[in-house]
């Protein structure tokens, strides 16, 4: 589905948050930027257009909630009716992808676990996390089911959002710093579970 086309427009589908009786949208300015000039976040999906079809990306509950979707359809600007569309095709960080041939798609995937309080019974789950594009001229950006929150870098992973960079290192820092806060907070809860014994 991605291999071989060339991306000739990049664009961002917003949910309408607040709309009026109509359905239209009441703010009219993108949400999607960040603090970090190479990151974009956004709820809902991205547009990839081509040659031929669109290749559409979202987020999506198949596998888990909350992974990555995507197909291949028709877009036209009423693709569909709940999402404020922004074409981002000029803007610098897509400057290196527009024109370019992809050349290779990677899914990264993520296995989590759920169980009960106790965490016996423990269920696995595999999904889709992120998607790494390469384009013809040695360039990559990343796709992932997660989102940012400017303030002290609050990134999280499994959400209903898509966060999109073509920067590997920024994406791994907050990755890592995410990781840090699980490990914590795990800690915290094994001592407190020592102590009452739960």
């Amino acid at each position: 589905m991605f291999v071989g086309q060339i991306i000739r427009a990049v664009i961002y589908g917003e949910l309408k948050y607040f709309s009026d009786e109509d359905g239209n949208a009441i703010s009219s300015e993108p949400q999607y930027s960040t603090k970090y000039s190479d990151i974009d976040t956004l709820d809902h999906s991205i547009y990839f257009k081509t040659d031929g079809k669109t290749v559409y990306v979202s987020w999506d509950n198949t596998f888990t909630c909350y992974g990555l979707l995507s197909k291949q359809l028709d877009f036209t600007e009423t693709t569909n009716s709940y999402e404020q569309k922004w074409d981002v095709s000029s803007e610098t960080k897509w400057q290196h992808f527009i024109g370019q041939k992809i050349v290779g798609f990677k899914i990264l995937w993520e296995t989590i676990w759920i169980s009960n309080a106790y965490r016996f019974n423990k269920i696995y789950t595999t999904y889709p996390q992120t998607f790494k594009i390469i384009v013809e001229n040695g360039k990559s950006f990343f796709i992932t089911a997660s989102e940012l929150k400017d303030a002290d870098d609050e990134y999280y992973s499994q959400m209903d959002n898509l966060l999109v960079t073509s920067n590997l290192d920024l994406l791994e820092k907050l990755e890592n710093t995410q990781q840090l806060k699980i490990n914590k907070y795990n800690s915290e809860k094994s001592i407190w579970k020592k102590i009452f014994r739960c």
